[in-house]
C-alpha cells in the first residue's frame, strides 16, 4: 500500500498485499465463494485500505459499524460479501443521510430506502457513506467551509461529482465497488477523471428515490462505479434480478463484446464553449480503432438530436427548480436540524436563481420533455445503434477550479464549460457508459461516452467490453 510523493503531486494507491490483492468486484465475489477469504477479512482488509487513503483523498463521509452492516442478501448473489460504500445522500439504516451539507442534522436513518435496498441486495458490505459536492449539485467536491475530495491520480485534482468519495475510493483501490447516482453526468464525471467505468442506466431501470416521482422530470438514475466492465455488467444483471422494471427489456448478465455495430460519432458540446482537443483526440483515435476491428463509424451532428438552442438554459433553469426541490425535502426531514445559513455559496444562489426563473419553468419542462422524442428519433432517422464522444468538455480542473465560493455567474460557466455532454442523457432518459480512454498531457485519466436509445444497455455494455479489449483500463498501481 502506497502513497507515492513527487515534487508535483500526491498519487494514492491502496493496492497492497492482503485479501483484496488486485482483485475487481467479481474476484473478491469468487474468492469469499470459493472459501478463499471471509467477508470479515475482506470487510478488514478494505476498511485498512479506506482509512489510509483517505486522510489525503477526503473520499470517506461516514463510517459504518466495525465490519460493516454485513452482507444483506442470500449467498448466491452475484457480489456478496464484497466491500462497499453508499453515497451520502442515499437513506441506509445505520448511517447519517447529510446530502453533502453540513447545514444538514447527522441524524443516523432508522431503516433502508428503496435505492439501498436495491444496492444491498446485490450482496454488497456497505462500510460507510462516500463524500459529494453539497445536494450533488456541482462537477466536484469543493466547500466553502471544509476540505475538499480529492483525485488519488493526483490530489492537486478534482476528484469530479458529485459521485466524489466513491470515485475516489474505487480508483485509488481502497474498495473495488462503490455506490453512485447520475443527474446530470455524476456518476459518468467522476469516472471519466478518475479512469473508471460508470454505467447511467435507462430512466426507470433502476429503483429511485420516492421523491423523484413527483418530479416533471426525473433525470436521477442509480448505479455503481467500477474497475472493470464485468464488475458493471455483474451489478445491473444483480439489482434487476432484485427490482425488475417491467416496461424496459431486461439487460441480463452481459458477458463480453457483441456484434458490430453502426456508431456515430460526435465531436461537438451542447454548450457554446466547445470540446478541448486534448479529450477529443483519443476519442477519435478509438473510433478508428472501433472501425478497424470491424464496426462503422458515421459522423453526426448535435443539429441530428434538434435540441432547442435553448438546451442548456433550460437545463439550468430546471437544475435551480431541483435545487429548491431538493433542499425543501431535506429541510422538512431534519426539521430543526437544517441550519440554511451553512448552506454553500452555490446551494443559496441556485435557490435564488430558481425563485427569479419561477415564470419560465413551464416553458423549460416543455421544451426539456421534447428531448426524450427527438433523441430516440435520432438513432432511427440516422441508423446508428449508438453514439460515441468524450465525456467531458475539458480536461481534469485543478482543486479550485469549481471553488464554490466563486463568484457565481463564472463558477457557472466554468461548470459548463467542463459539463457538456453528460445532461443529455439525463433527460432524454436514455443510457450512457464512461470508460477510461487514456490519459491527458498532465496525467489525468480521459474518459469516452457510449450513449443509446431506451433499454439498450446490453448493447453500451457489449462496446465497453470491446474497449477494454482493445486498450485495458490503466490502474493506479501501475
Amino acid at each position: 500500500m502506497t502513497i507515492e510523493f513527487t515534487h508535483e503531486s500526491t498519487r494514492v494507491s491502496a493496492f497492497t498485499d492482503d485479501a483484496l490483492g488486485t482483485l475487481d468486484a467479481t474476484g473478491v465475489a469468487a474468492a469469499i465463494r470459493s472459501g478463499e477469504i471471509g467477508v470479515a477479512e475482506a470487510a478488514g482488509a478494505a476498511t485498512a485500505r479506506m482509512r489510509t487513503v483517505d486522510p489525503a483523498t477526503r473520499a470517506v463521509r461516514w463510517w459504518a459499524s466495525p465490519g460493516g452492516a454485513g452482507p444483506q442478501a442470500d449467498r448466491d448473489v452475484a457480489l456478496y460479501g464484497v466491500p462497499s460504500a453508499i453515497k451520502e445522500n442515499t437513506s441506509f439504516a445505520g448511517l447519517p443521510t447529510t446530502m453533502g451539507s453540513i447545514a444538514l442534522s447527522d441524524k443516523v436513518a432508522g431503516k433502508s430506502g428503496p435505492v439501498a435496498e436495491q444496492f444491498a441486495a446485490t450482496g454488497v458490505n456497505v462500510l460507510a457513506s462516500t463524500v459529494m459536492p453539497e445536494f450533488g449539485l456541482t462537477a466536484s467536491a469543493e466547500f466553502a467551509a471544509r476540505e475538499p475530495a480529492r483525485n488519488p491520480w493526483n490530489t492537486d485534482y478534482s476528484v469530479g461529482g458529485s459521485s466524489s468519495g466513491a470515485a475516489a475510493l474505487v480508483a485509488s483501490g481502497a474498495l473495488p465497488i462503490a455506490h453512485g447516482n447520475d443527474g446530470g453526468g455524476s456518476i459518468r464525471i467522476p469516472a471519466a477523471l478518475n479512469g473508471l467505468v460508470g454505467l447511467k442506466s435507462t430512466r426507470g431501470r433502476m429503483a429511485g428515490m420516492p421523491e423523484l416521482r413527483l418530479l416533471p422530470i426525473n433525470v436521477v438514475c442509480e448505479g455503481v462505479l467500477t474497475r472493470t466492465v464485468r464488475d458493471s455488467a455483474h451489478y445491473v444483471a444483480e439489482a434487476e434480478r432484485a427490482v425488475r422494471n417491467l416496461a424496459l427489456p431486461p439487460v441480463g448478465h452481459v458477458r463480453g463484446p457483441g456484434r458490430r455495430r453502426r456508431i456515430g460519432l460526435i465531436t461537438e458540446s451542447v454548450t457554446d464553449f466547445g470540446i478541448a482537443e486534448e479529450c477529443l483526440a483519443p476519442v477519435r483515435t478509438l473510433a478508428e480503432e472501433l472501425a478497424a476491428s470491424g464496426h462503422e463509424i458515421v459522423e453526426l451532428s448535435m443539429a441530428d438530436l434538434r435540441l432547442d438552442g435553448g438546451f442548456v438554459r433550460d437545463f439550468l433553469h430546471y437544475w435551480g427548480f431541483l435545487t429548491a426541490a431538493e433542499v425543501g425535502a431535506a429541510a422538512a426531514a431534519s426539521g430543526r436540524g437544517f441550519t440554511p445559513a451553512e448552506l454553500d455559496p452555490v446551494t443559496r444562489s441556485l435557490l435564488r436563481g430558481a425563485r427569479r426563473s419561477a415564470p419560465s419553468m413551464p416553458g423549460a419542462i416543455r421544451r426539456l420533455r421534447a428531448v426524450t422524442g427527438n433523441y430516440e428519433r435520432m438513432f432511427v432517422e440516422q441508423g446508428v445503434d449508438a453514439m460515441l464522444s468524450p465525456t467531458m468538455t475539458r480536461t481534469t480542473p485543478r482543486i479550485g477550479f469549481l471553488d464554490p465560493s466563486l463568484p457565481f455567474g463564472e463558477f457557472m460557466d466554468r461548470t459548463i464549460s467542463m459539463v457538456g455532454i453528460t445532461p443529455l442523457n439525463n433527460v432524454s432518459g436514455g443510457p450512457a457508459i464512461s470508460v477510461p480512454c487514456g490519459f491527458d498531457g498532465a496525467g489525468m485519466p480521459l474518459g469516452a461516452q457510449f450513449a443509446g436509445p431506451a433499454g439498450m444497455e446490453s448493447a453500451l455494455l457489449e462496446l465497453a467490453y470491446e474497449v477494454e479489449e482493445l486498450r485495458p483500463f490503466a490502474r493506479i498501481d501501475r
